[in-house]
């Protein structure tokens, strides 16, 4: 039998099936769940959006919309990956890591966001109070799930893992790295540009560590790790 042809995602088509997917995805559960009563709608906050103004967010919700949407996302994903033929393991990066390699990231995360507080110090950069309180809104476990949990495993998976490996292909690493990073920035829209920066400036050390050690498993790692800095940061001087 002989081998399935390869078809990669071109590179457009890439960063916009990515984009789409994350955005579209939730929206059958949002709906699923103004169903199941009003107990999802406790503890409504309402948060300042920089690009879009005052929004109400309702905690128990959003995360599980969250919670619920992404699995399937990742689900429908590797599936199409896999209908083109495309090797999940080399091309995701699904490759463990040395200890070591590990001890090293989290240092140089830890310099990262050494620098990342310098930044907003000397420029008088703050994230807005609204978006804190929800982050820390009851039931805090939830937002737990999402933020330490949810998010790095989805949010990697498809800018360093899916977008990232198929904009290598045709345009290298640093294209890649960049473009990859890019992406993931826009989909955090609610902070001020300046945040924005930051963000841009994560993705791309994300994006490095990602390429010279080719582990998803290890990009996951640092952002959850950088997520527990900002929500145990966020939850003793908030």
């Amino acid at each position: 039998m002989e081998d399935q042809e390869v078809k990669n995602f071109n590179p457009l088509w890439a960063l916009a099936f990515s984009l789409l997917i994350f955005n579209f995805f939730p929206v059958p559960f949002t709906i699923l769940l103004s169903f199941v009563g009003d107990w999802v709608y406790q503890n409504p906050v309402e948060v300042e959006m920089s690009f879009v103004g005052k929004v109400l967010l309702y905690p128990i919700k959003d995360n599980l919309v969250m919670i619920l949407t992404a699995p399937l996302i990742i689900y429908f994903m590797v599936w199409r990956m896999r209908k083109r033929g495309i090797d999940l393991k080399n091309e995701l990066g699904l490759f463990l890591f040395h200890k070591s390699v590990l001890l090293r990231s989290i240092f140089a995360l830890a310099l990262l966001l050494i620098l990342e507080e310098v930044y907003m110090r000397v420029l008088q950069v703050e994230v807005p109070e609204s978006f804190l309180r929800f982050m820390l809104s009851e039931p805090i476990i939830l937002g737990i799930i999402t933020t330490l949990i949810v998010a790095p495993v989805l949010e990697e998976f498809i800018f360093r893992g899916f977008l990232f490996s198929q904009l290598k292909i045709r345009l290298g690493n640093w294209a890649a790295i960049s473009l990859s990073s890019l992406a993931w920035s826009l989909m955090h829209l609610q902070y001020e540009i300046k945040i924005l920066a930051i963000l841009f400036v994560l993705g791309l050390f994300l994006g490095f560590f990602r390429w010279k050690y080719n582990s998803l498993f290890l990009v996951i790692i640092l952002h959850a790790a950088n997520n527990l800095v900002g929500y145990v940061s966020s939850y003793y001087f908030f």
